[in-house]
């Protein structure tokens, strides 16, 4: 099976816990490799600059993800510069032109992954992805990058509400900032029956040490415990892909929100930055084994 992927790959400069770390990053990269652990292939919807570096497109071609030349634009490559510490601090030092309706339009895929870092996919793409929405029929979206907006000196910020037309998307994967900034400032279960009301069928949040997901008339949450890591960027992705990966391969709902839960946590576990921490499939399956005999769930 093939996945799409729209989003920009991003090149990432992580300072965590004394260190500081370049990385290939975004979640073209993060979902895309994810995805791969499941044995699917990827075909990203993205943009790089001609600054692009050869060992990062080696990195791309070593883990069997095609970039093609259209994806290639004049100008830079979108780059980020991470704190990942409390509160976290991001910033935006260069950004890469859209992607563009044409992009989607000749992808033959049998799911997409929507996942802007900021502002990378228009309205009109959303459109196009969903109306192109793949084989099996399922389009998850993670609004992150609607919700980044950046000033002058390139300091990105969150915005409180973001409207987002939710008609096609089968999966929304959000924190609780998200949340909050979909439904006018709703939480919890609450403002996951909003999303529902509003046609999406899988709603997968994440609070501190909790995934959540709301699923026709039943609340499911999983636990995890503390784990100490000296980076967590592209954890959300991580379960993004995990989560369409394991749907879409078995149609089973909590399958694929413990798969979600256990690539998370095994990723954590590594103890690596970057892409480095995105585990092998043994590692992720024993995980989610492990979840799915302590899920919660709840008739809502």
């Amino acid at each position: 099976m093939k996945i799409g992927i729209a989003s920009h790959i991003v090149l990432d400069t992580i300072k965590s816990g004394g260190s500081t770390v370049q990385s290939l990053g975004g979640p073209a990269c993060y979902c895309g490799i994810t995805a791969r652990r499941f044995g699917f292939d990827v075909e990203l919807a993205t943009r790089v600059g001609s600054d692009f570096p050869d060992d990062a497109r080696n990195i791309l071609r070593d883990n069997n993800i095609p970039l093609k030349e259209r994806s290639i634009a004049d100008g830079p490559t979108t780059r980020f510069m991470l704190e990942d510490r409390e509160p976290r601090k991001l910033v935006l030092q260069s950004k890469c032109r859209p992607i563009s309706e044409q992009d989607i339009a000749d992808m033959k895929v049998d799911c997409w992954i929507a996942s802007p870092v900021i502002d990378e996919i228009p309205a009109s793409v959303l459109e196009a992805i969903k109306k192109n929405r793949g084989k099996k029929d399922f389009v998850i979206l993670d609004p992150q990058g609607y919700m980044r907006e950046a000033d002058a000196a390139g300091r990105v910020a969150l915005k409180d509400k973001i409207d987002i037309d939710l008609a096609g998307i089968t999966a929304i994967k959000a924190d609780s900032q998200e949340l909050a900034a979909l439904t006018g400032g709703l939480q919890g279960v609450e403002g996951m029956k909003v999303l529902q009301a509003r046609g999406v069928d899988f709603v997968v949040t994440t609070e501190h040490r909790v995934i959540h997901m709301l699923h026709k008339d039943m609340h499911y949450w999983i636990k995890l415990r503390d784990i100490d890591t000296p980076d967590a960027t592209g954890a959300g992705d991580i379960i993004a892909s995990a989560f369409t990966c394991a749907w879409v391969k078995e149609k089973d709902a909590l399958w694929a929100l413990c798969f979600g839960a256990g690539a998370l946590r095994a990723a954590l576990e590594t103890g690596e930055a970057g892409l480095a921490k995105i585990p092998p499939m043994s590692k992720i399956e024993s995980s989610a084994s492990y979840f799915y005999n302590t899920v919660s769930f709840k008739d809502v």
